[in-house]
């Protein structure tokens, strides 16, 4: 999509409504090419965390020219605010084929100006767009706080090729250990993803999603668009991946391990079998998900040898100016402290009452 907007014509206005057909919207999202973040289902798993689900589209000659996925998240912790998307990496605006024209760029804009008046009239702190494809926002602030690695898919050998020779070593010392990989694929895969995802939220200090936020996704977004890749070894689960899919990238969204076995390198082996999976499946790209820069997982992500890629954020703060959440922010230390110490039982009932006020 071309960063400079186009010459308005003298055409009609487009109209801005509030989407209430799922068909008609994820079939609006397919041909936008994704991200999966942005389909219904999504908001389907945070309207079942109590928050509001505000899908606009712009119409011409009653067809969705461009769309915009907001949910507005409530919280006496966390505050008020629209974000699009919560708990992905993706979303924003998004344009019928993808690309930008007279009409697409009418239609961003008046997206904007609703959503800024949406955004005034719910009283909200602030409207957050996290990992635009649209490089002009009037009215919003831009910020790169996060960054992502891609890994183009044109040959499982290239994929290979490109990855650090240390990893690789990795991958085969996994495999020499015993380490089995498979696709999860019932939804006792599912929950076993999710008994070791506790474990693994525990250790970081995270408050997991709920079990129902999963199931949700992975009923709601298809068999294609879900992939769960699970590390074994003696039978019993120590790596999963969970990645999520349309169109021509796959999204890495949660990976979950077991520390105590760190050493057996199932990590590698989880990632590097996932991107060979992505790649025979005739993707385009493999993105990683946000992180920070510098970071011990952004080290790790960069020894896969994808592009250093920032995410595009864009903010509009009612009131001018705010400040956003930061998940590494020093008051949150001694929470995670905490939380760390907590019975496996107390994080799955508490986790996911804090965790669903959190966006990101």
């Amino acid at each position: 999509m071309s960063d400079s907007r186009t010459t308005r014509s003298t055409s009609e206005e487009p109209t801005i409504e509030r989407c209430a057909d799922s068909t008609a919207w994820d079939r609006f999202v397919e041909r936008a090419d994704g991200p999966p973040f942005a389909l219904w289902a999504w908001g389907d798993a945070a309207e079942a965390y109590g928050h509001d689900r505000w899908y606009l589209v712009a119409r011409e000659d009653g067809d969705i020219v461009a769309g915009l996925p907001l949910v507005h998240m409530t919280s006496r912790l966390f505050g008020s605010k629209l974000v699009s998307p919560p708990y992905g990496e993706r979303g924003s605006v998004l344009l019928r084929d993808g690309d930008s024209d007279a009409a697409t760029d009418r239609a961003v804009d008046r997206l904007l100006e609703r959503t800024r008046a949406l955004a005034d009239a719910l009283g909200v702190e602030f409207v957050s767009l996290r990992g635009s494809r649209v490089t002009e926002m009037p009215g919003f602030e831009h910020k790169n706080r996060f960054v992502t690695f891609q890994i183009p898919l044109e040959s499982t050998e290239g994929v290979w090729e490109g990855i650090k020779d240390s990893r690789q070593r990795q991958v085969a010392q996994a495999e020499d250990a015993g380490l089995t990989y498979r696709t999860g694929e019932t939804l006792a895969d599912l929950e076993a993803y999710y008994e070791l995802s506790l474990r693994s939220m525990r250790g970081h200090g995270t408050p997991p999603h709920s079990f129902g936020f999963h199931r949700t996704i992975w009923e709601g977004l298809g068999d294609d668009n879900v992939h769960l890749g699970m590390v074994e070894y003696e039978g019993e689960l120590i790596n999963a991946i969970l990645d999520f899919s349309l169109g021509s990238t796959v999204h890495q969204w949660g990976v979950v391990n077991d520390y105590e076995y760190r050493d057996l390198n199932g990590g590698s082996l989880a990632l590097w079998k996932s991107l060979e999976r992505a790649s025979e499946a005739g993707h385009d790209t493999y993105e990683f998900g946000r992180t920070r820069e510098g970071t011990g997982v952004y080290l790790f992500k960069k020894s896969f040898g994808g592009r250093k890629t920032w995410y595009d954020d864009y903010h509009y703060f009612p009131t001018g100016t705010g400040d956003l959440p930061h998940p590494d922010d020093d008051t949150y230390d001694r929470a995670k402290e905490v939380w760390q110490r907590l019975p496996i039982p107390v994080t799955q009932y508490v986790g996911p009452r804090i965790r669903k006020e959190i966006s990101l």
